[in-house]
């Protein structure tokens, strides 16, 4: 193997090998952030978007434009897929709603998967939530 392919596939596995960190944490932080929403702990939740985002969105505005809470019952992390950068991933939660039905003792659940992206912006920097 010549010292350009080595070099090729070590670059190729530290890339590889720099994902796996980052889903894991990033599992974690999704989770959290849905965990925070589903209790209505929007402050918490609020921590998890980007600067850009809490500049031009003052929590105020964010606490009364937040649609599902008291709705979302549960939500479980279904993949995180990072691109080579490791700076970019698209996060799949599972998102179950249970709404109460007139003439219904139980109320129905319905779940469908949201596609959530996040950024990472410096070396050291943490994940953020972008808002779609």
């Amino acid at each position: 193997m010549s010292i350009r392919n080595t070099v090729t596939v070590l670059l190729a596995s530290s890339l590889l090998a720099a994902c796996s960190p980052a889903e894991s944490v990033l599992t974690g932080y999704a989770q959290q952030r849905w965990d925070a929403l589903i209790k209505g702990d929007l402050e918490h939740a609020y921590e998890y978007y980007t600067e850009a985002f809490q500049a031009t969105t003052p929590f105020d505005v964010f606490k009364r434009k937040t649609q599902g809470a008291g709705l979302w019952s549960k939500a479980q992390v279904q993949k995180v897929q990072c691109e080579t950068s490791g700076k970019r991933c698209r996060v799949d939660v599972e998102v179950t709603v249970s709404l109460k039905m007139r003439g219904l003792n139980q109320p129905v659940e319905s779940s469908d998967v949201v596609q959530e992206t996040w950024v990472k912006d410096g070396w050291f920097s943490d994940w953020r939530y972008v808002k779609g």
